[in-house]
This record gives C-alpha cells, sequence and structure tokens, in this order.
C-alpha cells in the first residue's frame, strides 16, 4: 500500500520502514501516532484499537474496512490507485477531526461519533464470533407441506 501512495507522489512511512525513520515493528500505537504527527502523515489502518486510539488523539486515520473479508495486497493497491485522491480531498475538506472508511467500493468521511460507534460495534460482533456464541436458531418452514 505504501509503494502505491508512493506511486503517486505521497509522502508515505510505514511501521517497520527504518529508511524514513519510521517506528520499528512492534511500537506502540501512541509512538506511532506520534510519529504520523510530526511528519504530517495520515494513519491508515484496519486495526480496530489503533482506529480509536487516533479518534480519541485527535489524529485524521483512514479505516481500510474490509467488512467481512480480509482485503487482499492486490485489493488494496486498487483501492489506493482509485481512492487517493478522494480521500485527500476529504481531508482537505474536513473541518474537525476525521475518520475515511474505505471499503472496497465507496468512502465515506465519518465523524469521530459515529466512527466509534460503527468501530465499537464491529468490535462486539467479532468478539461475539470468536467466543462461539450462541448462534440464532434459523427459522423453520413458513409452510408445511403434508402429504396425502
Amino acid at each position: 500500500m505504501a509503494g502505491a501512495l508512493r506511486e503517486l507522489g505521497y509522502n508515505v512511512s510505514y511501521v517497520g520502514h527504518e529508511g524514513d525513520g519510521a517506528p520499528s515493528r512492534g511500537s506502540s500505537d501512541r509512538t506511532i501516532i506520534d510519529y504520523a504527527r510530526t511528519t504530517n502523515q495520515v494513519v491508515v489502518t484496519s486495526n480496530h484499537d489503533m482506529i480509536l486510539l487516533c479518534l480519541e488523539q485527535p489524529q485524521p486515520v483512514i479505516w481500510l474496512d474490509p467488512h467481512g473479508r480480509q482485503i487482499t495486497r492486490d485489493e488494496l493497491v486498487v483501492l489506493v490507485f482509485r481512492a487517493a485522491l478522494e480521500w485527500e480531498l476529504m481531508l482537505q475538506s474536513a473541518t474537525g477531526p476525521v475518520c475515511i472508511r474505505a471499503l472496497r467500493t465507496k468512502n465515506e468521511s465519518l465523524s469521530v461519533e459515529r466512527a466509534i460507534h460503527l468501530v465499537q460495534q464491529r468490535m462486539k460482533r467479532i468478539a461475539a464470533k470468536k467466543r462461539g456464541g450462541p448462534r440464532p436458531k434459523p427459522l423453520g418452514p413458513l409452510f408445511e407441506f403434508t402429504s396425502k
């Protein structure tokens, strides 16, 4: 993803890229946000905890939302080339802290409150899936057919 953004002329770093002073892998989320802030960069992530922390700071964040199915590397590159200009315009027009939610087919600018609500809902669903909580029973047939 960073390579695709660089090709488009954006100032990009990524965690673990030591050539430009970026934080190393395993760095705390706060360290990453501090680095983004000092280099005037936007955090791009699909990590829910990082999104919430960015919104608390406030640090602009682009939420790569796979919405059910992980986004492949190829899909990420296409997403970046298709959406980068739109993300830039959304960030420039924001009047306050912003979260841009990047889905496969659309982008939306979310208020901090709305973004927090959506991220927390997603985290609850993921946690429930991991716990293997009770699943709703399928509905029975609407009509029962009896043979005469």
